[in-house]
């Protein structure tokens, strides 16, 4: 037998793994849409109600849809030796990826903000993995936080700051106390077994979190929990570039 077959078989159950959450996390809005059809069949409708309709149904298909795209950057990443890097400011990913995300925020009643602390020097790194993995991790956070609090309204941030060892370290942030480490330790325990272990996320988040770790750790280094302007989420850390300090 290989040496190699050990990790081929781990590397499968892993793969099998995730693709079994995400199975069950893109249930969540084709039911979504299911449900919403069914209502519009049922005619008599007035045209802002059939409005909203067609809004919600634009909503549930786009969230599916950049869970699948995420999923399959998550797929190459492990077998590629190196991603394509680029100079990539961290604000503009956070914003783009909050105007993305607004809209589905709004479903669960969150606001979202983005702080980036100071004035920060580009930093390498993929782009469309990048703004996928804070896509997907956004995403999952905001599910998690609704169904982990009994508040009526959230508060969601998207923040970047440089840190005591000089590494810019950007993510996810709640105000939900544990929430982001319970996610984190529930999203990676789906690497060994076939289906969620922990009820700690919802349905629709276990694997944006886990595919948000495999692209981060892909880049620089797989999620962790961290902290932001008092708020505790999950983080990835890059060392600062000296060549792109002049940038």
């Amino acid at each position: 037998m290989s040496k190699n077959a050990p990790d081929r078989g781990l590397e499968y159950q892993q793969r099998h793994s995730l693709l079994a959450a995400l199975a069950d996390d893109l249930a969540l809005p084709l039911l979504q849409i299911k449900s919403t059809l069914e209502l519009a069949g049922k005619g008599n409708l007035s045209a802002k109600k059939n409005l909203q309709i067609a809004r919600g149904i634009a909503l549930s298909t786009e969230t599916g849809l950049q869970l699948i795209e995420a999923y399959r950057l998550a797929l190459r990443a492990p077998d590629e030796a190196s991603l394509p890097l680029e100079p990539v400011a961290v604000g503009a990913v956070l914003q783009e990826v909050a105007h993305q995300l607004t809209p589905y925020a709004s479903q669960y009643a969150t606001v979202l903000d983005v702080d980036v602390a100071g004035r920060l020097t580009p930093v390498l790194a993929n782009k469309e993995s990048l703004v996928a993995a804070m896509q997907c991790l956004g995403a999952s956070l905001i599910r998690a936080q609704a169904a982990n609090s009994r508040k009526k309204s959230h508060r969601l941030m998207l923040g970047a700051h440089r840190t005591a060892e000089n590494v810019i370290a950007t993510g996810v942030f709640s105000s939900v106390q544990g929430l982001s480490d319970r996610a984190l330790r529930s999203a990676r325990a789906l690497s060994g077994k076939a289906r969620q272990p922990i009820n700690v996320l919802p349905a629709g988040a276990a694997s944006g979190v886990l595919i948000a770790d495999i692209l981060c750790g892909a880049m620089w280094q797989p999620l962790r929990a961290a902290a932001h302007q008092g708020l505790h989420g999950l983080a990835t850390a890059v060392p600062v570039s000296k060549q792109l300090q002049f940038v």
